[in-house]
């Protein structure tokens, strides 16, 4: 997993809020008198809120198509050993069940990396001028290329192998990311999340200063969401129903960390807070209000009700 969050800090350094210009959309819905208002109450981020100077978009683009690439190759050949043996290593690994490759965690990370890099990817080409149908294709395609050239160069690694299941995980984050681009009303409602609080192996790994430390593969510190927002469904956003989500979740623990006995692998049900909202009635307007709502789409704070639990597997850790 830790490769695939590269692309998205490449898409991240991107958003650049200098060279942004606010459109005023968002803040006409506002001013609205009540009884012209839609039923839902459009929240005020980044793809709705801004978009860059004409003078900037050649730039842009350049940049992602040439740094993005070059980058994820220049950390292959001096971080994941790429081209340290002459024959390729196809390694697929397993997907489902107790032994899965860190419970499946590690897929679900690609599943969600991939899914912030291509809608952060439709964000940058929509804000350089691309319409929204031809941004959501140019940032799937994007999303999916980069990904796959990372996949392709783990085959020349001995350490990493090309696994089929990891591009098939990628695909499904890239699909995803497409059908909430393409239809407003579902990104309103749904939306994939990430929740992370350090373990105590990573915590002793930073106390010591021990460079080997990864909070992308420290995976027993994780849990992957689908959210449904109450505050994207008609009517209900104009109610105290709209600070509320609606969680399901994944999560792996114990896997290769010797702190836990066991290696667990559960689903969830829970409520949470959604803080994009609570951000939005806070800052109303301007590019910080954008930012943090976008933010709070895509990470979920540890703080939550988890209501119903469910354990698919617990075996003896090795």
């Amino acid at each position: 997993m830790k490769k695939t969050f590269i692309a998205l800090i490449i898409a991240l350094l991107a958003v650049n809020p200098l060279a942004a210009q606010e459109t005023p959309a968002i803040e006409e819905i506002r001013a609205q008198p009540a009884a012209e208002k839609p039923s839902v109450v459009l929240p005020v981020n980044l793809y709705d809120t801004f978009q860059w100077n004409e003078k900037y978009h050649y730039g842009i683009r350049a940049w992602m198509y040439a740094f993005g690439p070059g980058f994820v190759a220049a950390l292959g050949i001096l971080e994941w050993n790429w081209f340290d043996k002459n024959a390729y290593n196809y390694n697929p690994s397993r997907v489902c069940g107790a032994d899965a490759l860190n419970g499946m965690a590690d897929k679900m990370g690609h599943l969600y990396a991939t899914y912030t890099v291509k809608r952060l990817s439709t964000f940058l080409y929509r804000a350089t001028g691309s319409s929204p149908f031809r941004a959501n294709v140019e940032g799937t395609v994007y999303a999916s290329a980069l990904q796959f050239l990372m996949e392709v160069g783990d085959g020349f690694s001995s350490a990493q192998g090309f696994d089929i299941y990891d591009v098939v995980f990628n695909q499904i984050g890239a699909g995803v990311g497409f059908v909430l681009d393409a239809v407003p009303a579902l990104d309103r409602m749904f939306a994939l999340q990430w929740e992370y609080i350090p373990t105590r192996r990573m915590r002793k790994n930073l106390s010591n200063l021990d460079s080997t430390g990864d909070p992308f593969t420290d995976y027993s510190g994780m849990k992957f969401l689908f959210v449904t927002k109450l505050g994207g469904v008609p009517y209900l956003s104009r109610t105290p129903l709209r600070y509320v989500n609606l969680d399901f979740g994944y999560y792996a623990r114990g896997y290769y960390n010797k702190y836990y006995d066991y290696s667990t692998r559960n689903l969830y049900a829970g409520i949470s807070v959604n803080y994009s909202i609570v951000f939005g009635d806070i800052l109303p307007t301007g590019y910080t209000s954008s930012t943090l709502q976008s933010f709070f789409n895509y990470i979920h704070p540890p703080f939550d009700l988890e209501v119903k639990e469910w354990e698919l597997s617990k075996v003896p850790r090795e």
